[in-house]
């Protein structure tokens, strides 16, 4: 019996070591991160390598600021990214109404046709997408970084999940009392959907911030820039400024941290629900 109390001391010692180093190693990127954008370039290079730097330099972020506009940087970004955030929501949970609670001819075939193009790799529909972009002028416009990114299957999936464990009688009720369908969306499913909405909100708002590629690809000019693509353009050809650079990445890493500490609960949720293991 002693024994086996022993082995199941050593087992969660082990197993808290064990979550201790995967954590450690998680954080060790943005500790270096941090580190960086305070070192001179010739420190970053030292062996052996240090975490603290000899002296703060303060200068990187400063350099940062001015060599670009950042200002105009972060303006774009949380503009396209609260217009995002209130357009998906607004599109998933009408999808995931019409999928869930209304009745109409290929309903089902329409739901798993859509979760076939989650499969869909992003860059099949890249040279696409850029074509249509293209011919309406909407290239280097906001236009081009907003409306591609309205479509999110996997949130109408969730809300979809979520509408179904709602019970039909609130529905009923409803009608009996004369309620219009947009009344029953609008007033009762959307209140009871809190929780999954935020779920949503807060995995758009993540995606949409640190979103590179596509806004990389559509925009040509400094206007019309956001943060993640600003951070990439320390980099040329021959040269990088690797300091500033880490100073804009961590710059640019702040709002994404406190949405997670805010609502890391939205998230946990979030990967239950597509798990299954969440009603």
């Amino acid at each position: 019996m002693r024994d086996n109390k022993i082995m199941t001391i050593i087992t969660r010692i082990v197993i808290l070591a064990l979550l201790i180093l995967l954590g450690l190693s998680t954080l060790l990127p943005y500790i270096l991160m941090i580190s960086f954008s305070f070192m001179a370039e010739f420190e970053m290079y030292r062996l052996p390598p240090k975490l603290i730097p000899d002296v703060l330099r303060l200068e990187n972020y400063v350099e940062m600021w001015k060599s670009q506009p950042w200002g105009r940087y972060i303006f774009n970004t949380l503009f396209v990214t609260v217009c995002v955030l209130i357009g998906q929501i607004i599109l998933v949970a009408m999808g995931g109404y019409a999928l869930s609670r209304l009745y109409f001819p290929g309903r089902d075939f329409m739901f798993k046709l859509f979760i076939t193009f989650m499969l869909l790799p992003g860059v099949v529909t890249l040279i696409p997408g850029f074509i249509i972009l293209h011919s309406l002028n909407w290239v280097d416009t906001y236009w081009a970084m907003i409306i591609p990114a309205l479509g999110n299957i996997w949130g109408m999936f969730l809300m979809r999940q979520y509408m179904l464990s709602l019970p039909s009688s609130i529905e009923d009720a409803a009608r009996i009392d004369g309620a219009s369908t947009w009344q029953i969306f609008w007033r009762i499913i959307m209140p009871l959907c809190k929780p999954v909405i935020a779920t949503v909100g807060t995995f758009t708002f993540l995606g949409t911030w640190r979103s590179f590629f596509w806004p990389l690809i559509v925009t040509r000019s400094k206007e019309m820039r956001v943060v993640e693509v600003g951070v990439a353009m320390f980099s040329s050809q021959y040269t990088t400024n690797y300091p500033a650079q880490m100073a804009a990445a961590a710059l640019s890493s702040i709002p994404m941290i406190l949405i997670y500490v805010i609502a890391q609960k939205w998230i946990v949720q979030g990967i239950r629900l597509t798990s299954g293991f969440d009603k």
